[in-house]
């Protein structure tokens, strides 16, 4: 079929799509490879306004002859129109998360991925989903590569790939804080702008305790926000600082951020706990409201019924997205043997591009 444009845009099976929309999207005005737009319309023989000469669809390609100089074609796919179709309103890709408590993941136990098995990224939808994967049986001279092929890993003031270790020692010679628990926190919530995760790749572990636990963010600020929606909004509304000093390397980190964050649609996009790290600096009047809020959402992610506990073994991997997932570690006795774990972090960015593609 064959018309000459009328209207300001075409109808494709019930989606309006504007000429101009269509003439900035047209296949051909891309860059092959990373596919990125190379139309200008504000050279000269262009106009602002894109005037289709004439129009031509069938069941598979829509065809537009514009009036430029010189005449210029767009020939698109009626299938990719469609699956871009912006009318009534974009389709916003969903993560497709599902929330969890520790009662949900015992009815049905998460996956964990043989590494050595691992021929594509599948293994991924369980890190999308719920929030975390766990990967088995990588050697400790293949992690870096292993995560590297998925995007670059992080390097933080402390390096790219760090150490959490303790090494057996007379109880009398130790620390008081080795081997204390770990309540839930979030990692480096005194950067700003950056949604990351996170690995923990255990080396050894044979120390008496020191079991990880994680803790779906998102589902506990859901219920937070059914029983406390006051309290959930302070959290949204409060920016906080976090901050560190390392006097090592010289440095002072602090990001100014709420606990919890959500999208323009009001839903929950990141969760930032740290109480270690986090100083509110706050006007008289908002401080003990502001903590009655804080201490009861932490009392929430302390409390065990969202907790999922797993002992990590040697050469197993937890990777999980360090904006949804709060993590910690229950006690453990030192003098009992040898603990050490890795950890990094890789953008979240990097996950998502490799989903899309």
């Amino acid at each position: 079929m064959t018309t000459i444009k009328t209207n300001p845009y075409i109808t494709i099976r019930n989606k309006r799509f504007h000429y101009i929309w269509l003439r900035e999207n047209c296949p051909s005005c891309r860059y092959p490879a990373p596919y990125q737009q190379l139309y200008d319309p504000n050279i000269s023989d262009r106009p602002e306004q894109p005037q289709p000469l004439s129009v031509e669809l069938n069941e598979d390609t829509l065809i537009i002859d514009w009036d430029e100089t010189p005449t210029h074609r767009s020939v698109f796919s009626v299938e990719w129109l469609l699956k871009n179709a912006y009318d009534p309103k974009p389709e916003v890709e969903s993560d497709s998360y599902i929330l969890w408590d520790r009662a949900k993941l015992e009815l049905e136990l998460p996956k964990a991925y043989d590494a050595r098995k691992i021929t594509d990224d599948s293994w991924m939808n369980q890190l999308f989903s719920l929030g975390f994967v766990m990967l088995e049986n990588i050697l400790p001279n293949e992690l870096e590569s292993f995560l590297s092929s998925i995007g670059p890993i992080y390097n933080v003031d402390y390096g790219k790939i760090f150490a959490l270790k303790t090494r057996a020692e007379t109880k009398e010679s130790l620390p008081p804080r080795d081997g204390c628990a770990l309540p839930p926190h979030n990692d480096i919530c005194y950067w700003g702008g950056h949604r990351l995760a996170q690995f923990l790749y255990c080396v050894e572990h044979q120390a008496i305790g020191g079991e990880s636990f994680l803790v779906d963010g998102f589902r506990v600020a859901q219920d937070f926000r059914q029983d406390y929606p006051k309290y959930f909004q302070l959290l949204v509304e409060t920016p906080v600082q976090f901050w560190l000093v390392d006097p090592h390397h010289q440095y002072r980190f602090c990001n100014t951020a709420p606990i919890l964050e959500c999208d323009r649609d009001g839903n929950l996009k990141t969760v930032r706990f740290s109480k270690k790290n986090c100083r509110p600096h706050l006007p008289f009047e908002q401080l003990e409201d502001f903590y009655q809020a804080f201490n009861t959402f932490f009392r929430y992610l302390k409390n065990p019924d969202y907790q999922h506990q797993f002992r990590l073994q040697p050469q197993n991997c937890i990777l999980f997205q360090n904006f949804r997932i709060i993590h910690g570690r229950t006690a453990f006795d030192p003098s009992t043997g040898n603990r050490k774990l890795n950890s990094g972090y890789i953008d979240w960015n990097f996950f998502v591009g490799r989903r899309n593609f």
